[in-house]
């Protein structure tokens, strides 16, 4: 039952008394350390050191009652300017710890009356226990009652309230001490139990806005120990709410008190997050854990969760239980393992529009919770193919010039894909306008029969965070004012759960299959105006056009001859064998002109140089 301590020993003083003063220098050196002080002391002063690894607290043992007015107060230092650790005393017993970030300790008792002792102890920790405004509170002894309370051990357990609270302290009728134990208020209220106490002290009230319980075993010998129940009528504030289901797949979890009283065995257990029963809180997630004294947990939505999508509703689940804090040295464990369901639901079926996106924060209770949460989805209109500066509001685009549209999902989460599977236009807010023009169908093109190829392209569908898709611009027949809304449906997949998540359908005139459904959002973008190039007419210059020309949506369109094709100005016509010469058979004729003529300039050389040589041997040269 020696771990770590020695018996107490009482060391009398040196003293050199001045004015009734008494003084000592000495240093921690041990396990425990003890001092009659004296009662011709009217001020005891000590300077200690420590030399020992462990926690060190002192604490008074009165061999007579303490005399009115008494009290140790200690300094973390070496004089009482130092700051005050702590005092005990008549009114204040119990035990202060010591050297908690120096080296040295000063005390100073006054009013010593009839020669108490301290005692300095040595221990390897201190296990304490804090409650803030909590109405009943259970305080015990390790393993009451089975078996005895384990020696050399601290327990300090610390009673906060925001208001000064009168509490009802009870005891279990089994009640075994033969070590200190104090119960002290910060206004002077409390009681001091010495050892060899075997049956339970009558209840009584005691208030304050702190209150300490604080229990000392010696080396030498234990018991079974002690239970106690405070009680106190205090107004219990509403809970806040346990969750909260962020629209950016941000999920906020905090227990309250009562929870964690309902979930857990008591504070010193561990919150984890997890589907199965865990004996070794060492395997699991760091972000998937907690001490249950601050159960709070940030994740996001795949973080600890399991992941379902049913019906178009995306789940997500976390399993919260209780693992107690495991005593490596038992044989056997014996704890209950509650489980508190907590759920997100994210419905893939609302109908959207542009703006902020705001979750509704419901009330948790114990049983199972479900929470409603939205996707932040926006369709705008950017400048160019990028899909990365948008246009500004009322921005005009001229025919026939590209519109570039972006469906943006506010999530940084790249397991989360968007699906266009339908966009039109349409010449006012109504999405179920009359007057319409398809864009996207089943995912793909839509296949009008008045456009051309190049009218409609998808550059982005069926991946991560956003799509985009772009068209040529238009002007409504018969409509005064040009304007376009755009309008989609969307939905939003996530890669983990729905293995046709990235399935883009292959988009040839004849569709694949119909992706479209009731689960898809629908979205709607901000308008853009339209703005015709200054009009030409077929009857003016015959529209610029070099064979024939058409009037179409009140814009020329050029059309050629048979056997000619139309260049890329859109108004000049080409024959098809000079058009071959363009593409490339030119370049074969200039180079047979070159090669003929530096054939005739070899050949003129030559002549030339033979007639040169002839001269030069006395014949007349012929030109």
């Amino acid at each position: 039952m020696f771990v770590g301590f020695i018996t107490l020993i009482l060391v009398s003083l040196l003293r050199s008394e001045v004015s009734g003063q008494c003084t000592r220098n000495t240093d921690i050196n041990g396990p425990g350390q003890a001092w009659s002080m004296g009662s011709t002391c009217s001020v005891f002063n000590i300077s200690a050191t420590r030399s020992v690894v462990g926690s060190i607290v002192s604490y008074l043992t009165p061999n007579t009652n303490l005399a009115a007015g008494f009290q140790c107060t200690f300094y973390e230092g070496n004089s009482t300017s130092d700051p005050v650790l702590g005092t005990i005393g008549e009114t204040l017993a119990g035990w202060v710890e010591l050297f908690q970030h120096s080296t040295y300790v000063f005390v100073q008792c006054v009013g010593l009356g009839s020669d108490p002792t301290i005692n300095f102890v040595a221990t390897p920790s201190i296990a304490f226990e804090r409650f803030v405004d909590q109405a009943v509170i259970h305080v015990e002894t390790p393993d009451f009652p089975n078996t005895n309370y384990p020696t050399t051990y601290l327990q300090e357990t610390a009673i906060e309230s925001n208001q000064s609270a009168t509490y009802m302290v009870s005891f279990h009728p089994t009640f075994h001490i033969i070590d200190p134990l104090w119960i002290t208020s910060d206004d002077g209220t409390g009681l001091v139990y010495r050892g060899n106490l075997m049956t339970a002290p009558e209840p009584f009230n005691i208030s304050g806005n702190l209150i300490k319980i604080q229990f000392y075993s010696d080396p030498a010998g234990t018991r079974s120990g002690f239970r106690m129940t405070l009680t106190a009528d205090l107004p219990i504030a509403p809970p806040a709410p346990e969750l909260i289901c962020g629209d950016q797949g941000q999920i906020s979890i905090s227990l309250s008190n009562q929870t964690i009283i309902d979930l857990c065995e008591n504070e010193d257990d561990y919150v984890i997050i997890s589907a199965t029963s865990v004996d070794d809180v060492n395997l699991v997630d760091p972000v998937c854990k907690a001490n249950a004294s601050d159960p709070n947990f940030n994740l996001g939505f795949t973080d600890c969760s399991t992941l379902e999508v049913t019906d178009g509703i995306l789940k997500s689940q976390f399993l919260l239980r209780c693992l107690p804090k495991v005593n490596g040295s038992a044989a056997i464990q014996r704890y209950v393992d509650g489980c508190l369901n907590l759920t997100c639901e994210y419905n893939t079926t609302e109908l959207l529009k542009a703006g902020a996106i705001l979750p509704k924060i419901k009330k948790v209770e114990l049983d199972s919770i479900e929470e409603e949460g939205r996707f932040g989805v926006e369709i705008f209109f950017t400048t160019d193919r990028s899909y990365s500066v948008k246009l500004s509001a009322g921005a005009e685009v001229e025919v026939p010039d590209q519109i570039y549209a972006k469906v943006e999902l506010n999530s940084l989460d790249d397991a989360l894909h968007v699906q266009l599977s339908e966009c039109w236009a349409t010449p006012s807010v109504n999405h179920n306008d009359v007057t319409s023009y398809q864009i996207l169908d089943n995912s793909c093109p839509a296949d009008n029969a008045f456009d051309t190829d190049d009218a409609i392209n998808i550059d982005r569908n069926y991946n991560a965070t956003y799509a985009a898709f772009r068209f040529r611009s238009f002007v409504w027949t018969n409509y005064d004012t040009q304007t376009i809304y755009v309008y989609c449906h969307v939905t939003i997949c996530h890669n983990d759960v729905d293995p046709e998540c990235s399935a883009w359908p292959s988009c040839s005139r004849k569709r694949k299959r119909d992706v479209s459904s009731s689960d898809s959002l629908l979205i709607a973008s901000r308008p853009i105006f339209i703005s015709k190039r200054e009009a030409i007419s077929c009857e003016e210059a015959n529209g610029g056009c070099s064979d024939t020309c058409e009037m179409r949506n009140d814009d020329v369109r050029c059309n050629c001859h048979p056997g000619r094709v139309l260049l890329g100005d859109g108004r000049t016509c080409q024959g098809v064998e000079n058009s071959d010469i363009v593409a490339g058979r030119g370049s074969l004729v200039i180079l047979a002109c070159v090669i003929t003529a530096v054939v005739f300039l070899v050949c003129f050389l030559l002549v030339w140089s033979k007639e040169d040589m002839k001269q030069k041997n006395g014949f007349r040269r012929v030109i």
